[in-house]
Formats: structure tokens, sequence, C-alpha cells
């Protein structure tokens, strides 16, 4: 091979080894590096408690209880008082929750964000009196610790312990608090994200991702487009190129709706409520793609928009760098209705099940296994030849794909239902 032909093997090759490069670069620290809040522990410069006016028993428990016992103890002198039901408060909670990592499902009526002397203490819920005061003047309290006493009514039976190791530790009420603090210290494992811990998160972000990337709008948009690139005869370098750019485009709008609807649906008072009707959502849409295989005439398709789809054509045809951008962008935005359940889902089961870091890396982690298919058909594509008969059989078997497309949602949906959030 000369120094000619080898040069323009390399060139061929770059822009899909850049692009590949960049994206297992992401790979790799969203697997190994873990958010930044999950590290921290953010120090508190006051004390912040919340509370929902729809509970009887929580500002007598707040007014008589809580705040004397922090403030025996020298805490609290002007603590921050918030009805989390009211507008912003839901919000702001939130905001502390995420600053000291605290997982979303770790939730009750009442909430407590006290700065110690040694970091933070979450109290959650009713704690008796007793047991805060002797969690505060123990030698070894930890940086972050969540005590958590979920009885509103009548004698509390027990409480739970988490130093943000392992998962929650239920203790008998007359269980010893340092015996039991030592108990939840030498916890090992994963620490929990909801009701479900990483080891079963990223397998489901990382499935649904893949599943979703196999929808009729983006998987037949890079088809078409390499097939009209070969016949055009651009160089395969160009064709990388574009391919590249196409694929990254999709990445960045579908991201970015991701982080727009993350942002929206933490606003919710229930987040287990917006991720149970995310779930549904994806049922419905789910049959919808089931109806249209079986009846194809039926009026409600989930399709990219007739004016939507033949502007990308005419985008496509110019095989121009600007032109594929745009393409990009318009296919990005418009792919949405077509996959859009799945996405849905997932975002609200992330905003149910973890923190607001660990959430924008899922996300991230998802848009990455969502384009990864369309990667895999670049490159593939090798030829003029390959490119049309892939595109010929996508065409073949449209009706197929939306099959189990719409089986894939109903049974995700019903998973993340039954299993998932409960």
């Amino acid at each position: 091979m000369g120094v000619e032909a080898t040069h323009n093997w390399r060139s061929r090759r770059m822009p899909s080894i850049w692009f590949l490069g960049l994206l297992t670069v992401i790979v790799l620290l969203l697997a190994f590096v873990p958010p930044a809040e999950a590290q921290r522990g953010d120090t508190l410069e006051r004390t912040y408690i919340f509370f929902s006016a729809g509970c009887a028993d929580c500002w007598p428990y707040t007014e008589t209880v809580l705040i004397p016992s922090l403030q025996a103890r020298g805490l609290a002198p002007d603590p921050q008082i918030h009805d989390y039901t009211a507008p912003g408060g839901r919000t702001l909670l939130l905001d502390i929750a995420d600053s000291v990592g605290l997982p979303r499902s770790v939730a009750d009526s009442l909430y407590a964000f006290v700065p110690t002397p040694e970091g933070t203490l979450v109290i959650l819920g009713h704690v008796p009196a007793n047991l805060i005061g002797t969690a505060l003047a123990s030698a070894d309290l930890p940086a972050r610790l969540v005590i958590w006493q979920p009885k509103m009514h009548g004698e509390p039976t027990e409480y739970r312990l988490w130093a943000w190791k392992g998962e929650m530790q239920t203790f008998p009420i007359d269980t010893a608090f340092n015996e039991a603090l030592k108990q939840a210290m030498s916890a090992t494992g994963p620490p929990p994200i909801g009701s479900v811990n990483l080891g079963q998160l990223l397998p489901a972000v990382i499935i649904t991702g893949l599943i979703d990337s196999v929808n009729p709008c983006a998987f037949a948009v890079i088809l078409l487009l390499l097939a009209l690139l070969f016949t055009l005869r651009k160089s395969r370098a160009h064709i990388l190129l574009l391919g590249s750019v196409f694929i990254g485009m999709i990445f960045v709008v579908y991201f970015a709706i991701g982080l727009g609807l993350l942002q929206t649906v933490r606003i919710s008072d229930d987040p287990h409520f917006v991720a149970r009707a995310g779930s549904w959502l994806l049922i419905g849409l789910g049959m919808i793609n089931l109806i249209e295989y079986a009846f194809p005439r039926f009026p409600i398709k989930l399709h990219m928009p007739a004016f939507a789809g033949a502007r990308t054509n005419q985008l496509i045809k110019r095989a121009s760098l600007p032109a594929t951008v745009g393409a990009g962008l318009l296919v990005g935005l418009c792919t949405f209705p077509c996959s859009g359940g799945i996405y849905v889902a997932v975002i609200t089961l992330l905003n149910a099940k973890t923190t607001m870091a660990w959430g924008v890396g899922y996300l991230a982690l998802y848009n990455v296994m969502f384009v990864l298919p369309l990667i895999a058909i670049m490159l593939a594509a090798g030829n003029r030849v390959t490119a049309k008969a892939w595109a010929f059989w996508e065409r073949e078997h449209t009706l197929d794909i939306r099959l189990w497309y719409g089986s894939a949602m109903v049974a995700m949906g019903a998973i993340m239902l039954l299993w998932i959030i409960g």
C-alpha cells in the first residue's frame, strides 16, 4: 500500500473513529465516575425544614419536638421553614436534597436538613426527641446521616438509619442508637437509588436506550441518507463525515429534550405518580403501534409529520454539511413524537429514583445507547449495494418493526409498573 493510499485509507475512517472515540469516553466516564454530588456531601449553612400543609401532625411536631430538640444542642437558631406544597417549595426541597445526595425515594411528609459540626444530619418523619438528642450527642456521628421514623400516628415501633453506605437499615425503636449506628456504618454495597439500586437501574437505562433506537423515524432516515450519498457517488470519508454529523445532531437534540423534561417533572409533588403516569403513557403508545400493525389504516399514527419528512428529504439531497446539520436537527425534534413514549417513561423513572446529577448522567448514557445502532448502521453500510439493500429491507418491514417496537413498549411499561416503580 503506497503513501497516498495509506493516507486515503486513514482519512476515510477519521470521522467515524473520532465520533466513536468521543462516545466511548462518555460511556467510560458515566460508568466509572460517580456524579459529584455523590462524593462531596455539601455542608449546609443553616437548618431547612420542609413539611406539607396537608400533614396535620407535622407543624405541631416541628414546633414542640423537632426545633426544641435541635436548639437544646445549640443547633437551628433560625431555621428556614417551608411548606413544600407551596409555589417554589418543592423545587427548593429537591435542590437541598440533591445538594447532600439524598435519593428521591428516601422521602416522608417532613424533612429537616440540619448542619452539624460533623456535616449534615437529615431527619425524616417524626423522630422521637430522645433519639434526636442521642444522635447529636454521639461522638461517632458521621459526616452525613439520615434518621427516619416513618410512622405518623401512635407510638413508633422502629426507626431507620442510613450513612450513605449500602441499603437503608431498620431497627426496633428500643435499639440503642450507637449500636444501630455501628451497623449502619458497616453496611456495604451500592447506595439505594429509590427502590432500585444502581445495579438494577443501569441495565434498565442501557436496554431501553437500545430499544428506543430501533424506531422507524431515525432508522429509516439514516438509511436514506447513506443510500442517497452512495447514489451521488460521494467518497466514503465524506459519507462518514456527514453521517457522523447527522447522528451527532440527533444525539444533541434528543439529549436537550430529555434535560428539559427532567427539569420539568422535578417540580412534581409526587415523583412516583409521575413515573406511574409515564409508564401508562408508554403502554398506551405501545398499544397504538400494535393497533397500527393490525389495522394499517388506523387514523392515529406515531410517525414523523409529513411536512417534516419532506423537508428532511430536501435537506439530505443537498448532501452538504449545513444541510445535514439541519436534517439531524429536524429528525431529532420529530423523532420525539415517534419514539418519545419510552423516553418520557425513562425520564419520569429517573426523576422518581435518582437525584438530579445521577439523572443527568443516566440521561446522557441513555442517549449514547440511543445513537449506537445508528453508528453501527452507518459503519456497516460499507458500499452502495449494501446501503440500498438495507433501505429496501426497512421499507419492506416497516410494519414488522412497528409490531416489535410496540410490543417492547407495552412490556417495558408493565415491568416499570410492577417491579421498578411498585
